[in-house]
Formats: C-alpha cells, structure tokens, sequence
C-alpha cells in the first residue's frame, strides 16, 4: 500500500511540476483523501496528534483553489 501510495505522490508531483491538469487533480485527490483520514483518526481518537495535519492540508487546499492557481492548471497542458 505504501508503495502505491508512493507512486500516487509521485505522479502528483511530476503533473504539478510540469503544470499538467491532471497533476492538478491527483494532488487535490491525495489532499482530500489526507484530511478525511486526519479529521477521521482525531474524531476516533485513534491519533489525536493528526489534529496538526489539518489546517495544514486544509491551506494547501485553498491555495489549489485560488483563482491563479485553477488558471495556471486549467489553460492548455503544458509540455
């Protein structure tokens, strides 16, 4: 699992990178699947020290949704 994770991330950052749409869109995938198992792991209790990583993805997700942002990924695919 790790490893697919791994891979996940790594496609997230290549298309990031090289200003892809689709780079766009794993890494919101990947930030969005990272809070709910933050938010989920301090609610359970199961990890409460997770409560740091929230407002950290959650400002990584509105930077992605800037508007200069979307622009940035959302004009023709680059490279």
């Amino acid at each position: 699992m790790l490893g697919g994770v791994s891979m996940a991330c790594e496609a997230a950052a290549i298309g990031l990178w090289t200003g892809r749409r689709w780079g766009y869109w794993v890494a919101v995938a990947l930030l969005v699947v990272n809070l709910l198992g933050d938010v989920s792991n301090v609610l359970l209790g199961v990890e409460p020290r997770a409560l740091v990583g929230v407002p950290i993805v959650a400002a990584l997700l509105v930077f992605l949704a800037t508007r200069r942002v979307r622009c940035y990924f959302s004009g023709p695919d680059k490279g």
